[in-house]
């Protein structure tokens, strides 16, 4: 019912509905994304993790009357917003097999509705929002390390999506939430496994999700380059995958760093030349 009332809005083609498109689907993104956080580190699934639906009704004209008819909404849940570290994740990966929990089946479902969201939310031209809230999903970045395969599949499907709509407007997005997302999910996409019988990422896709992230990678300073290549090489070689291959930027910056330390070291000599014959 949402996905109809989304279309008709868009198909309508005033700037109103539009809008209201665009704010209901960045307002489910983020609750959403704030439910599927909650269930990967909550031990209970949320009471309303089946109600996505209504959060997004709601927000819509005539969408409270609707969503009476879907059980109505239940109490919210706060986001949580503690983030736990990348770095302690990464090397308390979950061994995959483990047992369902109800849990589980919580945050797959709340996966694959924040991968509906996004998809619409691209279709509404409404990703800028999502691009912001998703660098700053440190949390949810996090402890995605540790969620089980099918729920990793999802976030990586996601996450292709954002950063390929990133490089489209990459010379219009703040530097920080280039930044941000790179630094923040290229360990989900080292470490991340299928989990099902078929790729989540075609061999194309991944492809040119490397070229798409090489790309988005040169537009960035050779500081924030640092960070984000050297986190990336030391994942790059403790996993068993080759996806993503980002030795192209890698290479790209060791040389241009290799010139700037001789400049570095010529404009130095000079200025302690200077110092002394004054």
């Amino acid at each position: 019912m949402a996905d109809k009332i989304i279309d008709e809005n868009t198909k309508c083609g005033h700037l109103e509905m539009l809008q209201v498109n665009r704010l209901a689907l960045a307002s489910a993104f983020a609750r959403t994304s704030g439910l599927l956080y909650s269930s990967l580190k909550s031990p209970r699934m949320s009471e309303d993790s089946w109600m996505w639906p209504s959060r997004i009704l709601q927000s819509l004209p005539l969408g409270s009357f609707m969503a009476l008819s879907l059980n109505g909404l239940s109490t919210f849940f706060p986001w949580v917003g503690t983030a736990t570290s990348l770095f302690q994740n990464k090397r308390q990966l979950a061994v995959p097999g483990h047992e369902e929990s109800v849990n589980d089946l919580a945050a797959e479902k709340h996966a694959q509705e924040l991968l509906w969201i996004t998809s619409k939310m691209v279709e509404c031209g409404a990703v800028d929002e999502a691009l912001v809230q998703w660098s700053l999903s440190s949390g949810l970045a996090s402890i995605t390390l540790l969620s089980n395969l099918r729920v990793q599949g999802f976030i990586v499907k996601i996450t292709a999506i954002l950063i390929g709509e990133l490089n489209k407007v990459k010379h219009e997005v703040p530097r920080q939430v280039k930044f941000n997302i790179l630094v923040l999910w290229i360990p989900l996409l080292c470490y991340a496994e299928n989990g099902l019988s078929y790729p989540v990422l075609t061999g194309y896709e991944r492809v040119e999700m490397e070229k798409t992230m090489n790309e988005l990678i040169s537009t960035l300073p050779s500081i924030d380059q640092e960070v984000i290549l050297t986190n990336w090489m030391q994942d790059f070689m403790t996993t068993s995958s080759d996806w993503p291959n980002l030795h192209e930027s890698y290479s790209h910056w060791c040389h241009s760093t290799r010139q700037f330390i001789p400049r570095v070291m010529h404009e130095g000599g000079k200025l302690c030349e200077r110092t002394l014959y004054t």
